[in-house]
């Protein structure tokens, strides 16, 4: 269904099983792509893996029916059509536009941004865009989508109606590309939410109705909810309502429209609540990052990088240079904002309380007052600070382990409190943040391996952990304990049915996103679960 999406080493393949209307992803080896609509694949049932669920504590995999399949054969090719073809055309796109920006962040930003490619950009990268509040440049939001139809609009309206004189034609003519762009980025909830609100200012302009902001806003909201009720719970689809709605908000009699600092500050704090809710924080910050990599963006890298992609098929890599120089003076400037300590949540609950108690205050000026956050959004964020706050944390393990039969991550506790001693870390960067955070530790204390050395994997994560703040050196991590966990190793691979598996002192095995004692695996049992395993892979 649709077309396949590369990511890294893998390759993501949206499915329905003959016979069902059940979605499945399959993530399978990308030499088996492009894949498209339309295309029969088939795959031995003994194949598939068992349906992914979390490895890990603070593992991101266990949402929908995801599966790993080793092999994938493509039965029969895909039908005729204008929608076969498009879907083909997408997928060849996508793996081209993934493999080009292979060792260059300043183009994968690019085509992370135009054609919705999260793989192009490497994590460290997209890490630093999210804590400078950045991160909307590439996730496909409304704005990329508003930007490509701002460009597309008027010439082709143009372009209608020299053709027919027809205003209907015109406005077809101007929302096929909005909607073509729409599927090559993915149809994620906040594009297509953009995408259903320029349609209605098609409609306006075919009715010759002015448009109403707001009300587009809440038809587009009550009708993508009316056909997709799931995305209410979706942060994508929550953030981008929240940023449309401070854009949109009516401006009182005598009252200048916002300027880009005003509308950065609005939508910072409008989004304030659900980015706290949803992710622990938010990205105060991108009021001032917004200030220079909004308009970098809008009148550098969309229009240049558009173009770039539509002559790439003829010209090749040099056609995104130009839209590249835009990409890098946007992650030049996130890395440095980066940097910038995080705004705990509680001095969030505390300014928000103090512009609440400035609103209701008389001796403020109208023109002061429209300048703060609405009641109910101050109100928000204090609500989403209290109920987010952390408790005290789980006591971190004696040991913990991750990885396969062979080779295995340890992580024990440092000899300050609250710091681990990693050794032959064996996970992406990116994913040792939440998995520390879930077993206790504020912060990581050493790293060091077996063999010695400091491998290139080794500077990644240090370099990844000083980003987040995790990265307190301390003595006392260079005679982590020996400690044989392969045995048990073994068993929580059988148990899990995965490549992948955590154990802690127990021994306790990861399964399901719970952990469970292996105290009751027998030496039969486990021998039974291990033969099972083996004839799985």
């Amino acid at each position: 269904m649709g077309a396949s999406t590369p990511y890294g080493g893998r390759c993501e393949v949206e499915v329905r099983p003959v016979g069902s209307e059940q979605r499945w992803r399959l993530w399978v080896d990308p030499a088996r792509c492009p894949l498209a609509e339309g295309q029969e694949v088939w795959a031995l049932a003994g194949d598939l893996s068992s349906p992914a669920a979390p490895r890990w504590p603070g593992d991101w995999r266990g949402q929908g029916v995801d599966f790993e399949v080793s092999q994938l054969w493509l039965a029969a090719a895909a039908s005729e059509g204008w929608m076969r073809r498009y879907w083909a055309a997408v997928a060849s796109l996508r793996h081209a536009g993934e493999a080009s920006a292979r060792g260059d962040p300043a183009r994968g930003f690019v085509l992370a941004a135009v054609l919705g490619l999260p793989a192009a950009l490497p994590p460290g990268e997209r890490g630093e865009l999210r804590r400078a509040g950045l991160g909307h440049l590439v996730a496909v939001s409304g704005m990329n989508v508003a930007v490509a139809a701002l460009l597309l609009r008027a010439p082709l309206l143009r372009i209608g109606l020299l053709l027919g004189g027809s205003t209907a034609l015109a406005c077809v003519l101007a929302w096929l590309p909005v909607a073509a762009y729409v599927g090559l980025t993915g149809a994620a909830a906040p594009a297509v939410r953009a995408a259903v609100m320029f349609s209605l200012v098609q409609l306006g302009t075919l009715l010759g109705r002015p448009a109403h902001g707001m009300t587009m806003l809440a038809l587009a909201a009550a009708g993508l909810l009316a056909w997709w009720p799931g995305w209410a719970r979706d942060p994508g689809f929550q953030l981008s309502l929240a940023a449309m709605a401070a854009l949109l908000r009516p401006v009182g009699p005598g009252e200048a429209p916002p300027g880009l600092l005003a509308q950065s500050w609005h939508v910072t704090w409008a989004t304030c609540p659900i980015g706290l809710m949803h992710f622990g924080h938010a990205a105060v910050w991108g009021v001032l990052s917004n200030l220079v990599a909004v308009p970098v963006f809008t009148l550098w890298v969309a229009p240049l990088g558009t173009l770039g992609c539509l002559l790439w098929p003829w010209v090749g890599d040099v056609a995104l240079v130009p839209a590249a120089w835009g990409g890098r003076l946007v992650l030049d400037l996130a890395a440095v904002v980066a940097w910038a300590p995080e705004i705990p949540g509680m001095a969030l609950a505390g300014a928000a309380g103090l512009m609440l108690a400035l609103r209701w205050s008389r001796w403020l000026g109208t023109r002061w007052r429209a300048g703060l956050p609405g009641p109910w959004i101050c109100t928000a964020t204090i609500a989403a600070v209290l109920a987010t706050r952390p408790g005290e944390g789980p006591t971190p393990p004696d040991w913990f382990a991750v990885g396969g039969s062979r080779e295995q991550a340890l992580v024990v506790p440092a000899s300050t409190r609250g710091l681990a001693c990693v050794r032959d870390p064996n996970l992406s960067p990116e994913a040792w943040g939440p998995l520390l955070a879930e077993l206790g530790y504020v912060g990581v204390a050493g790293l060091t391996t077996r063999r010695g050395g400091e491998p290139p994997h080794l500077l990644a994560l240090r370099e990844q952990l000083q980003r987040e703040g995790l990265w307190r050196p301390t003595p006392g991590c260079e005679a982590t304990p020996e400690i044989a966990v392969r045995t048990a190793m073994k068993a929580c691979l059988a148990r899990t049915g995965q490549k992948t598996a955590a154990l802690r002192a127990g021994p306790e095995c990861f399964v399901g996103g719970a952990w469970v004692s292996l105290a009751t695996d027998g030496p039969v049992l486990a021998a039974l679960r291990e033969v099972g395993r083996r004839m799985r892979w």
